[in-house]
């Protein structure tokens, strides 16, 4: 059975056991409807032709409306003491059952169709509390479907049939299509702005701007009959001699031009024009005839009326009105100087709180009490008082580029993750899983830790060469047993050069693959060096001033647990020149640490020896 059946079952204890019956959800009763459905008053058939005739008007409230069609409607949990919106089920953590989560959402699931026609449902009940100020809202099941249909209704849509308990509706799909339905098998809930003097009445902006309207649409006609009075001509020209018009062409038809030429003349220019705005008659005068010279007889007359000068600051005045008066900002209309992209989000903030949230309230207000805590007693759920429908007007608000303050406080740990996306305009939905976040915390250690690389990359299930795995495990791990107390390499005195192992001499090459592995090192040992002097005062940086930036290891002793930062990318070009050989990268990083922590100086030969004793034969030669 579908669950908004189950409203019309009995209740536990039903009426043998002198139990109520949840006959509906709807606000309005069978002995509510003759009195209540289909009344309408004067002033909200006049809205209509105002919202159509109007354009300002239809702006300002098309205006609420689109908004309104933006918010998001969400089933919550009410905050005890009111401080805070409701919090929404989907944020309540493993405190209910799954299935008391899909009691709660199944009537917000249902209602309209979903999100895309809550969309729609929100942009039409604006546009009706904005005019005739009342809209209702019908769920009934479609005869042809069997489903649960929505529709949302102006006063002029539902009519009462006369017999008791039962409407008329006029359906969105045709002029012709009608269907009548008993109040026992729908939904009908009535929202209404109600009057402040007689609360059930309903009330719109549109009854305190009727003088503003008609003022409108007067002066609109106004200039409407004048330019089109312009256009009948340019008037007429009276030259001296005698009285003699151009004849028009006569005609024999059904309309023959009437027979005094200098009527038909004039009847020809200003129909000329009305029919071609573009034509010349348009703009020049009718030429006449009369006795005497030219400069004493030449006149012209304009019958044209003159636009006054004071219309289009009247029609400015009456917008203006008008703009006051809606329930929407009154720059929505009017506009603003002295608003531009940094303020314009405080003036479209003004408007969601001020107009739209407002409006919002009332129907979450309206659907809570009078369809989604009925249907909620009707699936069991307890404490349906505790619950209800809200909204999130957040893709609404346009507010000024926090995310630098976001990134800033999330990475101090003063907002949290969910706020820090917010922020950046994204939703929780886009938080990536655990199993994603674990992924890139091993692709991290990987790449920024030479020590647990090895065991981020098996957790990652790439799979290194056995040869190659183990030397560059041995060689990661030999920086953590190096000390300056005990360094690998014996450190000579500083003006020795130091001694090379014995198999340097076997092996030490100038050949080009030799100076590749050289240039190397000395570009590890200089990005090392570069770390160590940003990191140093400025007067101990002008001590070394004369250093070469491979050699300030000699000078400044580093730490052993800075030496993954102060060697990050520095073989980045040396990795992608010689692909696939990790043991020979292993060897130089080795030999690059060792030379970083004991300070001793680079020498090529020096390297070729420890590249022999690491078994890089091919690389030392």
């Amino acid at each position: 059975m579908a669950w908004w059946k189950l409203h019309k079952r009995d209740k536990p204890g039903g009426p043998a056991a002198g139990g109520a019956v949840l006959a509906s959800a709807a606000i309005i009763t069978r002995d509510q409807v003759r009195s209540v459905v289909g009344r309408r008053q004067e002033w909200q058939a006049q809205g209509w032709d105002f919202y159509r005739t109007v354009p300002e008007l239809k702006s300002g409230i098309r205006w609420a409306a689109n908004g309104l069609s933006r918010a998001r409607l969400y089933v919550g949990r009410i905050d005890p003491d009111g401080s805070s919106a409701p919090v929404p089920v989907d944020a309540q953590g493993g405190d209910m059952s799954p299935a008391m989560v899909a009691n709660l959402l199944a009537p917000l699931e249902d209602l309209a169709g979903g999100q895309l026609g809550q969309s729609e449902m929100l942009r039409r009940l604006s546009v009706h509390l904005d005019i005739p100020g009342e809209s209702y809202l019908v769920g009934f099941d479609d005869p042809a479907s069997g489903e649960r249909r929505w529709l949302v209704c102006s006063p002029s849509e539902v009519t009462s049939t006369g017999s008791g308990g039962t409407i008329r509706v006029q359906l969105p799909d045709s002029q012709s299509a009608r269907i009548e339905l008993s109040i026992d098998d729908c939904t009908l809930i009535r929202l209404w702005r109600p009057d402040d003097e007689y609360g059930y009445l309903p009330d719109s902006p549109l009854q305190g701007l009727q003088d503003p309207l008609r003022e409108l649409q007067g002066l609109t006609a106004h200039v409407l009959a004048t330019v089109d009075s312009r256009l009948k001509g340019a008037g007429i020209g009276l030259m001296s001699d005698d009285v003699t018009p151009a004849s028009p062409q006569q005609s024999d038809g059904p309309n023959p031009i009437h027979s005094d030429p200098v009527t038909a003349s004039l009847i020809d220019a200003a129909s000329a024009s009305l029919k071609n705005r573009d034509s010349a008659a348009a703009l020049v005068p009718l030429l006449l005839r009369v006795p005497g010279s030219v400069e004493d007889k030449f006149k012209w007359f304009d019958f044209a009326a003159q636009l006054d000068e004071h219309l289009l600051p009247l029609r400015e005045s009456a917008t203006k009105r008008l703009a006051i008066g809606l329930d929407t900002p009154p720059e929505a209309l009017t506009g603003m100087a002295d608003v531009n992209h940094w303020t314009g989000w405080l003036v479209s903030d003004t408007g969601i709180t001020m107009h739209i949230e407002p409006k919002l309230g009332l129907i979450c207000d309206a659907l809570t009490t009078q369809y989604f805590r009925a249907a909620w007693e009707a699936l069991g759920i307890p404490d349906p008082e505790n619950w209800a429908c809200w909204y999130d007007t957040s893709d609404l608000k346009q507010r000024p580029n926090r995310a630098p303050e976001a990134a800033e406080a999330h990475a101090r740990g003063a907002i949290s993750d969910a706020a820090y996306l917010r922020e950046l305009g994204f939703s929780s939905e886009d938080m990536p899983d655990e199993e994603e976040q674990r992924r890139r915390l091993l692709i991290q250690l990987a790449t920024t830790n030479a020590q647990l690389a090895p065991a981020a990359l098996e957790a990652l299930g790439v799979q290194l060469p056995d040869v190659g795995q183990a030397i560059a495990t041995d060689a990661v791990r030999a920086p953590v047993e190096i000390s300056r107390a005990e360094p690998a390499i014996e450190a000579p005195p500083r003006n020795e050069p130091p001694a090379l192992p014995i198999a340097a001499s076997a092996v030490l090459d100038d050949g080009w693959r030799m100076a590749c592995l050289d240039l190397a090192a000395r570009r590890a040992l200089a990005r090392a060096g570069n770390w160590l002097l940003s990191r140093s005062g400025r007067s101990r940086r002008g001590e070394l001033g004369h250093v070469p930036v491979h050699e300030v290891h000699m000078h400044v002793s580093p730490d052993q647990a800075d030496l993954a930062q102060m060697l990050d990318g520095a073989y980045r070009d040396f990795h992608a020149a010689t692909p696939g050989e990790t043991d020979l990268h292993a060897a130089v990083d080795l030999y690059v640490r060792r030379l970083l922590l004991t300070g001793i100086a680079h020498e090529r030969g020096l390297l070729a020896g420890h590249l022999a004793a690491a078994g890089c034969d091919r690389a030392a030669a």
